[in-house]
């Protein structure tokens, strides 16, 4: 089954688009199928509230912080910073998604990104 001719100028659109526009497209279009699944505007707040803040465990933060520090003394071992290494990527995607969320929730607010952060209280420097 084929896409109508309207889907596919659509998809023809979002495949000239940079992978920044492309994710900003797709949030969009997310928060857009959040809104029409769920008619209850507190509730998909409060979903995506729950996604923004998630991150690592207090042990997974302790044990960063000690690599990291390791990692700065230059007294890290190899398998010690492999292990750096897997934190620092979980750290990552927790803020590529939460950035996704926050642009969701921004464009249910009707406010910029900048904004809903500073209405949050959520600092520029995300970590997890």
């Amino acid at each position: 089954m084929g896409m109508n001719s309207s889907l596919s100028a659509l998809f023809h659109e979002a495949e000239q688009l940079d992978n920044r526009s492309l994710d900003t497209l797709i949030a969009n279009i997310i928060s857009l199928r959040v809104q029409r699944e769920t008619p209850d505007y507190q509730k998909t707040e409060a979903f995506l509230l729950k996604k923004i803040n998630k991150s690592l465990s207090i042990d997974q933060i302790e044990r960063f912080k000690v690599l990291n520090q390791k990692r700065l003394d230059e007294t890290i071992s190899s398998e010690e910073y492999s292990e750096l290494l897997v934190l620092l990527d979980k750290i990552e995607k927790l803020n590529v998604n939460r950035l996704k969320h926050l642009t969701s929730l921004a464009l249910l607010r009707r406010v910029t990104v900048r904004d809903l952060m500073k209405q949050l209280g959520i600092s520029n420097s995300l970590n997890g």
